[in-house]
């Protein structure tokens, strides 16, 4: 699996170019800092080769950025999201970002993902699996052969976890989801935010259960 990783730059999300049969973007960012991240993206593939963005949830550091990479990458580029968030998106827009002062355009959604739905990204297959908890829209991506996750905003390194006091979020929905990450097989974990964390997923998700179990 060929994964280039594209630290989040400021309120930018971390974005993660995977390379290979379906070039495919996990999240945008915000867009403040679209020359960062399209430099970031020539280095590995023209743009116009990437097939697809997939958001991992609709919040604007991770979602803003989407306007902007569509205009480098073409139209035959498809955006992926879960229900819910494709509903944020594209109707009401991410309440999120009066949080943080900037305008969140509209943003079409191709295909609306479901948990257990399957995509293909780069050279392999990837189940959805919905996580909500820090949004309801939140989705991860798991590949069991390579036992990786992509895990948005729902679990990060060294237990820590979203946060569930936005708009829609609920510690209680989020402890199920961690649950549900929890009774994988997981080895590598890519976060929204942070640093990756290689070979030992499983107990940096045990990690943020327990943290959040004492909190609630």
């Amino acid at each position: 699996m060929d994964i280039r990783f594209i630290l989040g730059n400021g309120f930018d999300s971390n974005i993660y170019l995977i390379i290979g049969e379906k070039p495919t973007l996990v999240d945008a960012g915000m867009g403040l800092n679209h020359g960062y991240v399209l430099d970031n993206i020539k280095k590995n593939i023209s743009p116009q080769t990437i097939k697809q963005i997939i958001l991992t949830h609709e919040h604007i550091d991770h979602s803003r950025g989407v306007k902007k990479l569509l205009k480098e990458t073409g139209e035959n580029t498809l955006v992926f999201a879960h229900d819910y968030a494709a509903e944020k998106l594209e109707k009401h827009g991410d309440r999120v970002s009066e949080f943080f002062g900037v305008f969140m355009p509209k943003i079409m959604v191709d295909k609306r993902l479901k948990d257990g739905s399957k995509i293909k990204m780069g050279d392999n297959e990837f189940v959805v699996i919905h996580t909500p908890g820090h949004t309801p829209g939140c989705i991860c991506l798991y590949n069991e052969d390579e036992k990786t996750l992509f895990s948005g905003d729902t679990v990060f390194s060294h237990g820590g976890f979203g946060r569930y006091d936005f708009p829609g979020g609920d510690p209680f929905m989020l402890m199920e989801s961690l649950e549900k990450l929890a009774s994988l097989d997981v080895k590598d974990i890519y976060p929204g935010h942070g640093e990756i964390v290689v070979g030992s997923g499983n107990q940096h998700i045990a990690l943020a259960l327990k943290n959040l179990r004492s909190l609630i």
